[in-house]
């Protein structure tokens, strides 16, 4: 634990370090609701049923959510590492291997929880309300940072499998078919019958829809329940990959 404590020590200074990593990658997610928002917000006005009485920026948020959080650098951070050699001393260091995972996905949840915090009052300088007021509002971004962490861990295998600069970046991209094969814009039941099969088969579509049932409808156990339950069934998946890579990667 105090290896896990101190390497993700040095990992989040290396966040508040470097602010110039994390503040382009806000960029998207809250692009990406302005533009919504300016196209789509006459289209679905406030009297829209799905949309509870709130403006389409409150329906549009848990989106920019995820893409604020999906966007977690560890998986960068250790291959530059990979390519510098550095952590090659951390592998011959007298530390346990899982540590040096465990210490990077500690700066991706300080990292996730303050980009989901931005994100969230931009939401709602833009007019979003949080049914579930303030106790909502702190559960959106811990679920979403949550993810964010949980989604880094693909990052981290893809490093540890490919030691390769260029292959990890582009790892980000696989998300954006993962955002967009959800119920983004309009719910599932207003979906094309094929894409709403695919939605419903994404686990991606259940953290969508548990965030939102905290901004627009109120405190939906069930919703929460798969939400938080998808979260940490990938997270355990991936963590274990990555662990079974980094317990190999000199062999």
């Amino acid at each position: 634990m105090t290896e896990t404590l101190l390497l993700g020590r040095r990992a989040v200074r290396e966040v508040a370090r470097y602010p110039e990593a994390t503040i382009p990658t806000l960029f998207i997610p809250l692009f990406f609701l302005a533009v919504n928002i300016g196209q789509v917000s006459k289209t679905f006005p406030s009297t829209t049923p799905f949309l509870h009485g709130q403006g389409y920026v409150a329906f549009q948020l848990p989106v920019s959510l995820m893409f604020a959080v999906a966007t977690a650098t560890s998986g960068l951070a250790l291959v530059t590492e990979i390519d510098n050699g550095y952590f090659d001393k951390l592998l011959v260091a007298p530390i346990r291997r899982s540590s040096i995972i465990l210490g990077r996905l500690a700066a991706d949840l300080v990292r996730g929880i303050g980009a989901s915090a931005f994100v969230l009052l931009a939401g709602l300088a833009f007019g979003a309300h949080v049914q579930t007021g303030l106790a909502g509002a702190l559960v959106i971004v811990l679920l979403s940072a949550l993810f964010g962490v949980a989604y880094a861990r693909f990052a981290i295998l893809v490093a540890l499998r490919t030691r390769n600069v260029q292959a990890t970046n582009t790892s980000f991209l696989l998300f954006f078919p993962l955002l967009f094969l959800t119920p983004n814009f309009v719910p599932f039941e207003r979906l094309e019958p094929v894409m709403e099969t695919l939605a419903r088969l994404n686990p991606v579509s259940y953290v969508i829809v548990g965030l939102r049932s905290l901004v627009i409808e109120g405190w939906d156990a069930g919703k929460l329940a798969v939400c938080l339950a998808v979260t940490v069934g990938m997270g355990a998946v991936l963590i274990a990959l990555s662990l079974r890579a980094i317990a190999t990667y000199d062999r």
